[in-house]
């Protein structure tokens, strides 16, 4: 509980801004309407927050799967022109987790704009302190229409991405029609490898085991054939020789 009470602390304490003085949510002096509605807009920055990294970790997974996309040494041979189609379409889509993250920076900003003001006007209502509210509503409403702004580009790219879906199935259509391997557009150049190694491994091992039971088998084989001994009769003279059977029973 400590713990929680602390970070609640620091929380508002980096949210509030210009001379806003953070309210207590166990301030018993303050009713309790007015602190559930400055922790209301608390959880709203803490919320922006989450979704802004959450957008980070997007950007940089959909980066990753661009990288990927240009080890030339995983593609088919003659996709150069379809693999044009297909960088567009990967800078495209890091274009748009670019433009994800900017709108949830700017939510971010804004919630913390709306707790700043939410504080300010919960301490005027109830004779806390005073407070100029117009720079901080216009602060507020300034970062909405960034954040219309944001939206407008985000629906452009959005725009502009289904078209370059559309031609990149159209190409990636064409060319496998003509029967060329294309297993690394949708599988990792790191499986398709490995899965590459594991083939060579199981491959040699079946060979392996073919000689190895191949040598088993001559050896059998010579074991069961028939064994022959020399005798000599009472003068000494060797007799014809006696086929001998090894039978294992």
């Amino acid at each position: 509980m400590e713990r929680l009470l602390i970070g609640a602390a620091l929380l508002a304490a980096s949210a509030c801004s210009s001379g806003v003085k953070p309210i207590g949510l166990h301030d018993s002096d303050v009713p309790l309407d007015a602190r559930r509605f400055v922790a209301d807009a608390q959880d709203a920055v803490s919320i922006a927050r989450a979704r802004r990294d959450d957008a980070v970790i997007e950007l940089r997974a959909t980066e990753g799967w661009r990288t990927e996309l240009t080890n030339t040494s995983m593609w088919p041979k003659g996709s150069e022109g379809l693999l044009k189609k297909l960088e567009t379409f990967a800078d495209a889509r890091v274009k748009m987790a670019n433009l994800l993250l900017e709108r949830a920076e700017l939510q971010l900003d804004l919630a913390k704009s709306k707790y700043t003001l939410s504080t300010a006007e919960t301490a005027m209502r109830n004779d806390i302190a005073v407070y100029d509210l117009k720079p901080l509503r216009d602060d507020t409403e300034g970062i909405r229409r960034e954040i219309e702004r944001a939206n407008v580009n985000v629906e452009d790219q959005r725009t502009s991405m289904d078209k370059l879906t559309l031609a990149w199935w159209e190409a990636y259509g064409a060319f496998t029609q003509g029967g060329k391997d294309t297993p690394v557009f949708y599988i990792s150049p790191e499986i398709l490898a490995s899965a590459k190694e594991r083939d060579e491994r199981m491959k040699a091992t079946r060979k392996a085991k073919a000689k190895a039971g191949e040598s088993a088998e001559k050896e059998s084989s010579e074991k069961a054939l028939p064994k022959t001994t020399d005798k000599k009769d009472k003068d000494g003279k060797a007799q014809p020789k006696e086929e001998k059977l090894e039978l294992d029973l």
